[in-house]
């Protein structure tokens, strides 16, 4: 009897739907995590501070919450197992952001280069590479 209640309850409840929707990898912020995350990788490894700095990027700069924020790193880097070139991610970052985005853009760059203190030799490197690619520099 308890059972059919149960049943009869959970019959009348509404459905909630999911609260996000699912991050799609043709997602900007894919895109732009892409980017962010060639540049952690550059020096051949991804350091907790650099997940962290990357994870506080997406939080306030591409209205994600933690969880949000780790779902688009762990997209982004399938895509970039998908796709090793950062060029397409580069190429749909300048068909999609405006100026000041890719500002902001260019300085989470240089946010991820220096996540552990200085940038490594690669790390430099590629952050210039991509805000080069991308049309425009870092704020200081």
């Amino acid at each position: 009897m308890l059972d059919t209640i149960r049943m009869l309850l959970a019959d009348s409840l509404p459905t909630v739907p999911d609260a996000e929707p699912p991050i799609l990898a043709t997602d900007i912020r894919v895109a732009a995590c892409a980017l962010l995350l060639e540049v952690a990788y550059a020096d051949a490894r991804f350091s907790r501070d650099e997940r962290l700095v990357i994870t506080k990027a997406l939080t306030t700069h591409f209205g994600v919450d933690a969880r949000g924020a780790a779902e688009i790193v762990e997209v982004a880097e399938a895509q970039l197992q998908k796709e090793p070139s950062d060029a397409s991610f580069t190429r749909q970052v300048l068909a999609e952001y405006d100026e000041e985005q890719k500002v902001a853009l260019a300085g989470m760059l240089w946010d991820v280069a220096h996540a552990d203190g200085w940038p490594a030799e690669h790390e430099a490197f590629m952050a210039s590479k991509l805000e080069a690619w991308i049309g425009t520099k870092a704020k200081s």
